[in-house]
């Protein structure tokens, strides 16, 4: 995720209708430290009897706040996200700005979906994936006509405790406000981590899902572990499935093995999976082949409706930051920036 800065907002690339991450906890700190470190604190705030406490004592509060604040940040959080805060989708409506400041009025919206589903179930392949991308940064009905994925509907609450004001300033190192760069980033935070196509394992055997590789354009032959599609990202997954295609009959140099496994390391790490073992099929050593065992770049006949292993990278795997079509058999990017 990436924290939402003012020129977001002056450059277009957040709207009122853009579903962002509000870190509620992040956001009620944040207050709580505007208001204790204001000069006239230790003179505006007395108790009902009109006493008032002396600094040290509002530095003991400022520090229980901060203090609370690093408790519960866990080892494997989602980078802006603890796994004990609070968390909700909101949209901002932009109240007013100067040259150094922006009041934003956030209002929380929630889907109509039941507690128990995961709402990356409807993601049933690459295309639908890309639909939701672009849901997400522009949540609106007439976004939800041109798709072709069901979505649950998408409501407002109006409760008091469903409008939040945001400060977004030019010096701020603390951020609540988070853009989702990619769906993965959702599924991470808002869907806590459910993937039906990994089954939260983060890896699958692209040769053995039974057809469900070849609608996200990940089939190729089996003895690897490639990094899910879904949950990990199509281009990041294309990315690994270029490496894994280039290494499979060949055993990658030092340098290629270890770059490759840290990328899949910090990719694990940034979405808050970091307890997860990238095993060696991923990235070392991988799994002998005989003659007799189909070509990584063959499809079997009981899989005959992809060419998975063509060597061409899907024309539809997306990419968050310049929101064009890539080839990741090419090869090119980096983990941090796939979707």
């Amino acid at each position: 995720m990436k924290p939402v800065k003012m020129d977001d907002f002056s450059q277009g690339r957040v709207t009122q209708e853009t579903l962002l991450l509000l870190n509620i906890t992040t956001l009620r700190n944040q207050y709580a430290t505007r208001l204790l470190t204001r000069r006239d604190t230790n003179t505006s705030i007395r108790s009902k009897g009109g006493i008032m406490m002396p600094n040290e004592t509002w530095a003991m509060i400022l520090d229980f706040v901060l203090g609370g604040k690093k408790a519960i940040k866990g080892k494997d959080d989602v980078e802006g996200v603890g796994s004990e805060d609070r968390i909700c989708l909101v949209k901002a409506n932009l109240v007013v700005e100067s040259s150094n400041t922006m009041l934003l009025r956030c209002f929380r919206h929630e889907f109509d979906n039941p507690d128990d589903a995961v709402l990356a179930g409807n993601l049933e392949s690459l295309e639908s994936v890309r639909d939701f991308a672009r849901y997400l940064a522009c949540a609106t009905p007439s976004t939800l006509e041109t798709l072709k994925i069901e979505l649950p509907e998408l409501r407002r609450l109006s409760g008091p405790n469903d409008v939040f004001n945001v400060i977004l300033d030019t010096t701020s190192t603390d951020f609540s406000l988070y853009t989702f760069c990619d769906v993965p980033d959702f599924i991470a935070t808002m869907d806590g981590g459910g993937c039906y196509v990994c089954r939260g394992e983060r890896f699958i055997c692209p040769g053995c899902t039974g057809g469900i590789a070849q609608k996200f354009d990940a089939f190729m032959g089996c003895g690897v572990d490639l990094a899910c599609p879904l949950c990990m990202g199509l281009r990041f997954s294309g990315i690994h499935r270029a490496f894994l295609q280039e290494y499979y009959w060949d055993k990658p140099s030092k340098y290629k093995a270890k770059e490759m496994r840290e990328d899949l390391e910090d990719r694990l790490d940034e979405l808050g999976y970091g307890e997860i073992c990238v095993r060696e099929g991923a990235w070392g050593k991988l799994e002998l082949h005989t003659d007799s065992e189909p070509d990584p770049g063959s499809v079997p006949d009981s899989e005959p409706d992809s060419d998975p292993g063509s060597g061409q990278g899907s024309d539809h795997d997306y990419d968050h930051d310049s929101d064009h079509d890539s080839n990741p058999d090419s090869g090119s990017g980096s983990g941090s920036s796939a979707d």
